[in-house]
């Protein structure tokens, strides 16, 4: 089953998933033909006990309208037909996605976002205060002047309302880190600093949480099974929500792969060159005579800031390749789940069938490694960290 075409919302939810391959295939496959009746069961979050009918209704639905797929033509002038179908199925998809991407991390992610946007707008009011500061009156009986002593007072409360925030986004970061051990991925503070900070940051983390969303479901999905081994229909209905799941999973990654070989990627080119140009114009008058020493000593530092851009441009290149790398490394392993999750749907006939195919299965699984989150490298020094800040805002401003 060839993967849909594109959604509104979810073209923007591109995911970390690693390990995917083997954690979900021995949560789920596994677990069917298990041995031990009286397995445990699997305590699921609040927000998906609360989600569950809607989110299982969700995946039936969509897995109803993947069943009709192939058996509709191209295109119709009445009735459905295979672009009108996939576009209900990524309806679908976006809602049980809706359901997905709850989870304490993801709101600790959300703080920390809005703590991003707000600490500049306070550093913008504050310059735009001291400059209004130079003209403004000692003082004035007219209440809605500004006077220099009204201006100093807002001054002094930006100033904490500024360190404030940025505390509170110190501590995020630890509770985003803390929330992705929970989820199986080790990173410091520093490495979440550096993942928060960069253009694909929010598409990382939204999924990241998605995955582990997504096993909460999975073994869900498994302990329901063990309810009657012997029902081919509920055996059916499990392998068939089991590969939905798949689909969405590989649908988001294929998804950021695209959006960065299509914008952030080519955001990030165009910077460095411009920033190269910049650099070269500035050396170049910076040597010239004509202008007075003070101005060839202007250009020699526009230079040496245009050399920083490009050194952190640099950088910010390689995360970017790196992602994209995990990324692609991960979409193998879960196309060859997604493959086995449909034959499974596809073909069971019987319990035995299912328990043949599972043994075959786990010899695969076997051989697949866990794969990683790519390399965070914290920031060497404040100067590269503001340059990259910069270059974030440039690209998300593109």
């Amino acid at each position: 089953m060839p993967v849909f075409p594109v959604s509104r919302g979810l073209a923007g939810r591109g995911p970390i998933l690693w390990g995917l391959t083997l954690c979900l295939t021995l949560l789920f496959l596994c677990s069917l033909p298990a041995a031990s009746a009286s397995a445990s069961e699997v305590a699921l979050p609040d927000y998906l006990v609360s989600g569950w009918d809607a989110l299982s209704g969700k995946l039936l639905d969509a897995l109803a309208l993947r069943d009709k797929q192939e058996t509709l033509p191209d295109s119709a002038f009445f009735g459905p037909d295979k672009a009108s179908n996939s576009k209900k199925i990524n309806g679908l998809l976006d809602q049980a996605l809706d359901i997905l991407t709850k989870g304490k991390a993801n709101d600790f992610r959300r703080r920390a976002l809005d703590l991003r946007t707000e600490i500049p707008a306070l550093r913008l009011e504050a310059d735009s205060l001291r400059n209004q500061r130079i003209g403004a009156p000692e003082s004035s009986r007219l209440p809605w002047v500004k006077t220099r002593q009204k201006i100093e007072e807002r001054l002094k409360e930006l100033d904490g309302e500024i360190a404030d925030k940025e505390r509170a986004l110190a501590e995020l970061n630890g509770s985003v880190a803390s929330s992705l051990k929970d989820m199986g991925l080790e990173l410091s503070e520093k490495q979440v600093d550096v993942l928060l900070s960069s253009v694909t940051g929010d598409d990382l983390m939204e999924n990241a949480v998605v995955f582990a969303n997504v096993r909460f479901v999975v073994e869900k999905l498994a302990e329901l099974s063990r309810g009657d081994r012997d029902s081919l229909e509920l055996s059916r209905r499990y392998s068939g929500m089991y590969l939905i799941l798949n689909d969405i999973l590989i649908y988001t990654q294929e998804q950021l792969v695209r959006k960065l070989d299509d914008q952030y990627k080519p955001r990030l080119l165009t910077i460095q060159k411009e920033a190269e140009t910049l650099r070269r114009e500035a050396l170049g008058r910076a040597s010239q005579a004509s202008y007075t020493q003070q101005q060839r000593d202007s250009f020699a530092r526009n230079a040496e800031s245009n050399s920083l851009t490009m050194q952190v441009a640099g950088l910010y290149m390689d995360l970017l390749n790196s992602q994209r790398k995990s990324l692609v490394e991960n979409l193998v392993g879960l196309k060859k789940n997604r493959d086995l999750a449909e034959n499974t749907y596809r073909t069971v006939r019987s319990s035995g069938d299912l328990r043949t195919l599972i043994r075959s299965g786990l010899e695969l699984f076997d051989t697949v490694h866990a794969l990683s989150m790519p390399d965070l490298q914290p920031f060497e020094n404040d100067a590269i960290r503001k340059e990259f800040d910069e270059i974030n805002k440039r690209m998300k401003g593109f």
